[in-house]
Formats: C-alpha cells, sequence, structure tokens
C-alpha cells in the first residue's frame, strides 16, 4: 500500500508528515531546510522511495475570503513540479492550520519562538489528517 505525504510548503522550509499504511492517520516526519527547489524536490523523491509514498497532500494557502495570494501561487507552480515527478498532488485548504499547530504546542507547554520547525510539521500533519479524515469519511 502507497503513503501519502502532507506538506506545509515554505520559502526555506517545508514540513513533511506520512500517513500509515492504512491512510487512516498522520504521522509528522521531518522538516526539511532548503535553498533550491530542485534540492527539495530531490529530498521528497527520496523520502518517498523510503516511505513509499507517491501521493502528495500540498497545503493550499487562501486567505479567510478565499481570495488567492502569492503563496498561492507558488504552491500552484510548485504542485506542477511535483507532478512533473510522476507524484499525484491534491491541494488541501490550509487555513488556520499554523495557528492551529500553535495551539496545539501551547497545549503541549512548547515553546513556539524555540520551536519554529515544530510548527511546521505539526501543520503538515494537520493538513494531512485533514485531506485523510475527508476522504475516508466520503466513502
Amino acid at each position: 500500500m502507497n503513503r501519502i505525504f502532507g506538506i506545509d510548503f515554505g520559502l526555506s522550509k517545508v514540513g513533511i508528515s506520512v500517513s500509515d499504511p492504512n491512510k487512516l492517520i498522520s504521522f509528522p516526519l521531518k522538516v526539511i531546510r532548503y535553498k533550491k527547489i530542485d534540492d527539495l524536490i530531490n529530498e521528497i523523491i527520496v523520502l518517498s522511495e523510503e516511505k513509499n509514498a507517491n501521493i502528495i497532500v500540498l497545503g493550499y494557502p487562501l486567505s479567510m475570503n478565499f481570495k488567492k495570494n502569492d503563496m498561492t501561487k507558488r504552491i500552484e507552480d510548485f504542485k506542477v513540479l511535483l507532478e512533473e515527478y510522476k507524484f499525484k498532488v491534491f491541494l488541501q485548504d490550509e487555513r488556520l492550520s499554523s495557528e492551529s499547530a500553535k495551539k496545539t504546542m501551547i497545549d503541549e507547554n512548547i515553546k513556539i519562538g524555540h520551536n519554529k520547525e515544530k510548527v511546521d510539521l505539526i501543520a503538515s500533519t494537520i493538513i494531512l489528517q485533514t485531506f485523510l479524515d475527508k476522504n475516508n469519511n466520503a466513502k
């Protein structure tokens, strides 16, 4: 069975989560820091081979009034790149995922300022879990 990656995309770092083989639960995997998009793609390819994941759920940043912004266009371009490498890519509304991640960290008494990468990691997990829940409930 193929797993699914969840990605919280940023301009210098990316949070990545992975589903269990049954595609029910999302688990934090890692944060990738990168300078060039090609380096990021290569690392995702290596991870996908290790984890047997060929499906990616990308956090899709819309404004609260559902309008696109600069980051939305970057995500759309990144989606096209991933699809060129034969990944099946879905976009998942990520509004409030980072805020939910911060709330989770506060609830667990984890300081956000020193753990910004953890926010990206938890956000990717929330993005993927939202997608999994939506698709498993639709069955």
